[in-house]
């Protein structure tokens, strides 16, 4: 028999197709984050196009911004007008509803892909082995819940009326500033472990002249300890950084920590992204792989569905109802009440 490389086909058979469509596709993504941080997705959803290049505006690089509309012509995402404008391809759409992905896997986590091979070796994965874009995470996690799961939070926290909440591992603070628009007599507090992330709320919280409301703090959402702000706090929401209270020991401790550290919470709301345990395959869903790849790459443990009812239950807390959420796939958001006992 043979081996693949005695029998590497003719260049000929793979400088096109599927093989050129995966280097390809990996150009195309970094292309769709980049315009999303430059504008150029939000221009053509409100205007419906835009020039092609910089459009005059000297602060761009007309070569790279070009560069970047041809390849999502290649991608289907645009189409180039007479080398002169951009209009929304087949596929703007979609894309634009996948923004955050894109954004969150590209400009947050894609320094993690060029490093895999290093961080394989197991020597090399001990201290601040990595390094992710914490502000981009934010804004990537905040676009990606726009779609279903901050809905989902407006109607459940209806009733009983929230009086002052805690967003644990709060990212841009955009949560924060939604919760307290729909409660306006409520006040808010903020956690993160980023300083980046805590700027970026700082500033959105200003701009919505909610200071007066919204206490920002930089913890440990794993250590937390009682804090006067956390004295009144009846309802707590963490959303997608439930996966960081794990291993199983250290989840149940968090969660057991959370009761003490909230002594007042009625309600604790838990919206995260669980372990797949079938082999990828055409029907795997966005944000699959990136989000399990990214954080096995990180090292941090991913768990299933059932793993997230036994620790509920072995630290105290009641689940009272799980709904599932269709983006990002495979998500779920857990109501929990303190038991009695």
């Amino acid at each position: 028999m043979s081996s693949p490389k005695e029998s590497s086909p003719a260049p000929a058979d793979w400088v096109r197709g599927p093989v050129a469509d995966l280097f390809s596709s990996y150009v195309a993504t970094a292309a769709l984050s980049t315009a999303h941080q430059l504008g150029i997705l939000d221009q053509l959803a409100e205007h419906g196009q835009a020039p092609f290049g910089n459009g005059g505006d000297d602060r761009l690089s007309d070569t790279v911004v070009r560069s970047v509309h041809r390849t999502l012509h290649w991608a289907r995402v645009v189409e180039i007008k007479d080398d002169e404008a951009v209009i929304p391809g087949p596929l703007f759409a979609e894309a634009y509803a996948a923004r955050g992905y894109f954004y969150w896997l590209v400009k947050g986590c894609g320094e993690l892909f060029s490093i895999a091979p290093d961080v394989a070796l197991t020597e090399r994965r001990t201290g601040d082995f990595y390094h992710r874009d914490m502000r981009a995470v934010a804004v990537g996690s905040r676009l990606i819940g726009d779609e279903e799961v901050e809905p989902l939070f407006d109607r459940i926290l209806a009733d009983p009326p929230v009086e002052k909440v805690a967003d644990l591992g709060c990212g841009s603070g955009q949560r924060l500033i939604r919760i307290l628009g729909n409660h306006p007599g409520a006040r808010g507090v903020g956690v993160d472990i980023s300083t980046a992330a805590v700027r970026l709320a700082t500033e959105s919280v200003e701009s919505a002249g909610l200071t007066d409301r919204i206490t920002l703090l930089q913890g440990d959402v794993l250590a937390l300890e009682p804090h006067p702000e956390f004295a009144d706090v009846d309802t707590v929401t963490c959303v997608f950084m439930g996966h960081d209270f794990w291993p199983y020991d250290s989840c149940v401790q968090t969660l057991r920590r959370l009761r003490t550290a909230f002594p007042a919470a009625r309600r604790l709301f838990i919206c995260d992204v669980v372990r797949t345990s079938d082999l990828p395959g055409p029907d795997t869903t966005v944000f699959t792989l990136g989000f399990e790849a990214v954080h096995a790459l990180m090292g941090d443990y991913l768990p299933t569905l059932d793993q997230w009812h036994e620790a509920f239950g072995e630290a105290g807390w009641e689940c009272r109802t799980v709904q599932p959420t269709t983006t990002p796939p495979n998500g779920y958001l857990f109501e929990l009440i303190p038991r009695a006992d």
